[in-house]
C-alpha cells in the first residue's frame, strides 16, 4: 500500500518535472527576476490571478489563472507582509499552498499515484526567514511531512544551497534512526538504500540509466518512440510491412529508410528521433541521482535531461565523447549518442552493428569501471545486446574463483523477474522495487498504475540512497543555520569559528591553506557576521 512522502533534492523548480510548484511573493505581487523565467507574461498573468483577499494578506496562496496545462502550475504564495516569521507562519503558508494546489489538481495525474509538489526554500531570499535558516528549514520539513500525509500529496523540498542540502538530509537520517522517514520503503529496501548510499559516499558508484529514468519527465519508452516516428512519414509505402512482426532494431531500420526516400536523407530521421526525445524539464529521478557523489555516470539515454539535472545540483558533467576528453572533472558517457548531436544516436541494426568499430574507446571505458567500481544500474533494460556483450568480456577479465569479485553491481528494478535474477545470478544484485508484475487479464489503467506505483517506489528508493550518500557539513559553519545544530554540533562550531578567527604566521602560512580550505568546506564564510549565542536553539 502506497503512502505519501517528501523528497529533497538540489534543482531548479523551473527544470523540474511537477504537477505544481510554490511561486513566492508578497501581497504587492514582488516576484523575483529568476521566477520571471518560467513565462515571459508572468507578472501579468499573477495580477490578474489575485484578487483582494490575496492583496489584503486574508489568503496566503492563490493558483495561477489560465496558466498552460502542460506545464507544471505555481501557485502564488505569500510571505507574511509584517516579515515576522517562526514555525505557525511557515506551517500556515505552505499548507496555503498545498491547499490550492490541490483544489485544481482534484483529478488523478497522468504518471504518478499522488500529485508532486515542488516548493524552494521558502521565505528565505528576502522574506525574512533568512536570518534564521537552520530553524526554518526544521520548520519546512516538519509541516511537508504532515502536510504531505494529510492531503494525499507528494512534496519535493528543492534547495539550491548546498548547506541547506547537507543540513536537511543530515536531519532526514535523524529522523530515519529515530524509527520515521522512507516509510513507503519496506526495511529490506531500506537497508539497501543504506548500504549503496554508503558506497556512493565512499566514490565506489557509478550510475548506470536507462530510458526509464526520463519517462516521469513525458519521454517515450523505445515502443512508443517506434511510434511517433511512425506518426512522420506516409505509411502507405508500408502497407506490406508487418511491423508487429520486427524486431526493435529492424522497425527502426525500415522507419530510417523510410525517412530516407520519402524526406530525402538520414540526417531527417536523425532529427525526427532528436525532436521527440528532447524534452525541457527532468523529473524526480534524474534531480535526485544528480546528487549522488559519483565521479561519473553512463547512459544509454538521448536526452539531455540527466546533465541538465546536474548542471542544476551544482554537480555539472563533462559529456563524453562530444565534450572531449575529461581531466579531473566529473563525466557523463552518453554511450548510444545524443540528442545534441542527432547523427551520433544509436539506433538501427546498423547502428548496433558498427558500434563496436566505432566506439571500441567508449566500451572499454565502461568495461574498466566494471572491473572498479559498483555500478548502479537504474530503469535500465538488461535485454539489450551491448550491454550482454560488455558484461561477458568483463566476466572472462575477473577472477573465476572469487565470487565476491564476480558481482559487478546492483539493479534497480521495477518488479520481481525471477527469470532475469537467473540470468545474472553472481553477476548482479537485482533490487526489485515490487513483487511479480500483476499476472492475468488486466485493464491498460490497470497496467500503467501499477508501473507508476513501482516507478514512485524508485524514486523513493533514490531519495534515501541519496541521503545516506550526502557528504557535505557545509552546514556546520554557514551563518544563520546555528538552529538547525544540536548542543554538540554548537559548541563544535564555536571552536571552530574561534580557530577561524585566528591569524597566520609566515611560518603557519602553508599549514593554513589547508585549514582555510577545511573551513571553507564547512560553510564557514570570513565576512559574514555571526551571532551564534544569540540564536542558538537546542
Amino acid at each position: 500500500m502506497t503512502m505519501p512522502h517528501v523528497f529533497v533534492t538540489m534543482a531548479d523548480i523551473l527544470n523540474l518535472e511537477c504537477d505544481a510548484w510554490l511561486l513566492p511573493t508578497d501581497s504587492f505581487l514582488t516576484i523575483s527576476r529568476h521566477w520571471l523565467g518560467a513565462h515571459e507574461d508572468l507578472q501579468q498573468l499573477a495580477a490578474a490571478s489575485c484578487g483582494v483577499d490575496f492583496r489584503a494578506g486574508r489568503l496566503f496562496a492563490q493558483a495561477m489563472k489560465d496558466w498552460d496545462q502542460t506545464s507544471p502550475l505555481p501557485v502564488l504564495t505569500a510571505v507574511p507582509n509584517n516579515m515576522v516569521w517562526g514555525p505557525q507562519v511557515v506551517a500556515e503558508r505552505i499548507e496555503a499552498f498545498v491547499k490550492a494546489a490541490k483544489d485544481i489538481l482534484r483529478g488523478p495525474t497522468s504518471h504518478r499515484p499522488y500529485p508532486l509538489l515542488a516548493m524552494p526554500f521558502f521565505g528565505t531570499a528576502g522574506g525574512g526567514a533568512g536570518r534564521h535558516l537552520g530553524a526554518t528549514l526544521r520548520d519546512i520539513l516538519d509541516c511537508a511531512s504532515d502536510l504531505s500525509e494529510r492531503y494525499s500529496v507528494d512534496i519535493v523540498l528543492v534547495l539550491q544551497d548546498r548547506a541547506a542540502f547537507s543540513l536537511a538530509q543530515k536531519l532526514r537520517r535523524e529522523a530515519h534512526a529515530a524509527g520515521s522517514g522512507w516509510r513507503p520503503l519496506d526495511a529490506q529496501l531500506q537497508a539497501k538504500a543504506v548500504t549503496l548510499g554508503g558506497k556512493a559516499k565512499a566514490g565506489h558508484i557509478v550510475p548506470f540509466l536507462g530510458a526509464g529514468i526520463s519517462v516521469s519527465a513525458g519521454a517515450p519508452t523505445w515502443g512508443q518512440l517506434l511510434e511517433r516516428l511512425r506518426d512522420g512519414i506516409d505509411l502507405a509505402d508500408a502497407s506490406n510491412v508487418d511491423f508487429d512482426r520486427l524486431g526493435p532494431l529492424d522497425h527502426a531500420s525500415v522507419l530510417e529508410q523510410m525517412y530516407v526516400d520519402q524526406r530525402g536523407s538520414r540526417a531527417e530521421f536523425e532529427k525526427a528521433v532528436a525532436a521527440v526525445v528532447d524534452l525541457p524539464r527532468y523529473g524526480l529521478a534524474p534531480a535526485l541521482l544528480a546528487t549522488l557523489p559519483s565521479t561519473g555516470t553512463i547512459t544509454l539515454n538521448y536526452d539531455r535531461l540527466f546533465e541538465m539535472a546536474c548542471a542544476d545540483a551544482q554537480q555539472p558533467r563533462t559529456v563524453l565523447p562530444e565534450n572531449g576528453p575529461s581531466v579531473g572533472g566529473e563525466w557523463l558517457l552518453k554511450l548510444h549518442g545524443s540528442v545534441s548531436k542527432p547523427d551520433t544516436i544509436v539506433l538501427t541494426r546498423d547502428d548496433y552493428l558498427g558500434f563496436n568499430s566505432n566506439r571500441a574507446a567508449l566500451s572499454a571505458l565502461v568495461k574498466a569501471h566494471l572491473l572498479t567500481h559498483h555500478l548502479l544500474f537504474v530503469s535500465f533494460g538488461l535485454a539489450d545486446d551491448h550491454f550482454h556483450e560488455i558484461v561477458h568480456d568483463v566476466r572472462r577479465a575477473l577472477p573465476s574463483h572469487d565470487p565476491e569479485r564476480q558481482q559487478m553491481g546492483t539493479v534497480l528494478s521495477l518488479f520481481d523477474e525471477p527469470h532475469q535474477r537467473l540470468v545474472w545470478s553472481g553477476k548482479l544484485d537485482i533490487l526489485p522495487m515490487a513483487g511479480p508484475f500483476p499476472k492475468g487479464t488486466i485493464s491498460k489503467d490497470e497496467r500503467d498504475a501499477a508501473i507508476q506505483e513501482a516507478g514512485r517506489d524508485m524514486e523513493i528508493f533514490l531519495d534515501m540512497t541519496a541521503a545516506y550518500a550526502a557528504d557535505d557539513h557545509s552546514y556546520l559553519l554557514a551563518p544563520a543555520y546555528t538552529r538547525g545544530l544540536s548542543a554538540d554540533e554548537f559548541e563544535l562550531r564555536q571552536h571552530l569559528l574561534a580557530l577561524a578567527r585566528q591569524q597566520s604566521t609566515p611560518a603557519t602560512a602553508e599549514v593554513w591553506g589547508v585549514i582555510s580550505k577545511t573551513l571553507k568546506n564547512l560553510g564557514y564564510v570570513p565576512d559574514a557576521v555571526y551571532t551564534d549565542s544569540a540564536d542558538h536553539e537546542n
